[in-house]
């Protein structure tokens, strides 16, 4: 029996001493994407031209849970504008996030994500939806953190003239605890 009592009294001494990681979170980023502008002619000055033109612009929102201060996973909603190709699909997917480096509450992060590309009307294309990428998370205060990434995306879209569209895109969010 008092084996047993000193086992509670030491698990609630180091459950009460150690911070909280597991915690609620709201995340919302804008992601902009550019490709090599093909009539770009380098070191003339009267081209007129850039060497990279915007692509398209993705707005992304979600819900997660941050199971342990490395392990991260939500679900998110947005909307995708292909500005070059004139296409929009609405993506929903799951991702999951692993912090491989942290330092104080700043943490450099892994991400892969799965999911639809849901129509819901003519204007949306449909398929599937897969991502990973490489993020950075800065802390800002307990509540609020800015978060920069690089993705690759990838679609596979039904009734898309090779059936996938690849893009690499910049990101600047917030994530909301």
């Amino acid at each position: 029996m008092k084996n047993i009592l000193l086992l509670i009294v030491l698990f609630s001494f180091g459950a009460y001493g150690q911070e909280k990681k597991e915690k609620r979170f709201y995340t919302f980023s804008i992601y902009g994407t550019v490709v090599v502008n093909e009539n770009y002619v380098p070191f003339d000055k009267h081209d007129g031209e850039n060497l990279l033109k915007m692509s398209g612009i993705f707005i992304r929102n979600g819900m997660g849970y941050q199971f342990h201060r490395r392990f991260v996973a939500s679900i998110n909603f947005g909307i995708d504008f292909h500005t070059r190709i004139g296409m929009q699909s609405i993506p929903g997917y799951f991702n999951v996030q692993y912090n491989i480096w942290e330092n104080k509450d700043d943490q450099f992060h892994i991400n892969f994500s799965a999911g639809k590309l849901w129509q819901l009307s003519s204007a949306f294309d449909n398929g599937n939806y897969y991502s990973m990428g490489l993020g950075w998370q800065l802390s800002s205060d307990k509540r609020k953190n800015t978060t920069i990434k690089l993705d690759y995306h990838r679609k596979i879209i039904e009734g898309f003239e090779n059936g996938i569209l690849n893009s690499v895109s910049l990101a600047l969010g917030m994530t909301l605890f």
